[in-house]
């Protein structure tokens, strides 16, 4: 057989178990993004990826969360540096204060103390890198269920921010690397 034969041949395969319903599986990633103006204080963002395009898309073929991560970019103006750090709940959309946060037994920390410089000159940004963002992350398989459920709240913290023209989280972007198949 020659080279072209048996990539038609191969071709041919995977048409043919696709059409008759055999596995069908492949790896996406999700995005979700936020920002907020920073300053000492609480910061709570519900989540639903039911929302999301491409959650709802593949959802019913969900077969396992592989991978979360995120990225963070901050500009800092201040003479003083932050610190935040965040935890997951439950899903409910109307719990925005931090009486509610505090009040809730089924949060878990999701990252800890990360440390933003103080600024060393004007609009100083500073970048966690997707793969930076491991070194923060906790309780990694908690975090994959409340994704794989699809909805959850996020709460996060800050202290050393002054607010007003001081600084920016320009955007915090989770990353949900899924793997889904069909039938």
């Amino acid at each position: 057989m020659t080279k072209k034969n048996i990539v038609l041949s191969v071709l041919m395969l995977c048409i043919a178990l696709f059409t008759i319903g055999c596995l069908v599986s492949g790896t996406f990633v999700i995005t979700e993004s936020f920002e907020f103006t920073t300053q000492t204080g609480f910061y709570p963002e519900a989540i639903n990826l039911v929302d999301n395009e491409d959650w709802d898309e593949h959802r019913e073929n969900l077969d396992k969360v592989d991978v979360v991560g995120f990225e963070l970019w901050i500009t800092n103006n201040e003479t003083a540096e932050w610190k935040f750090w965040a935890n997951l709940d439950d899903y409910n959309a109307a719990c925005t204060t931090l009486a509610c946060a505090n009040a809730s037994a089924t949060k878990f920390l999701i990252f800890d103390t990360l440390t933003i410089p103080a600024a060393t000159s004007p609009n100083s940004v500073k970048l966690v890198s997707y793969a930076e963002s491991f070194k923060y992350i906790h309780n990694l398989d908690k975090i994959k269920q409340m994704v794989f459920d699809g909805s959850f709240n996020y709460f996060g913290y800050a202290t050393g921010g002054t607010g007003g023209n001081g600084g920016k989280v320009d955007s915090v972007r989770i990353i949900i690397t899924v793997n889904a198949s069909d039938t």
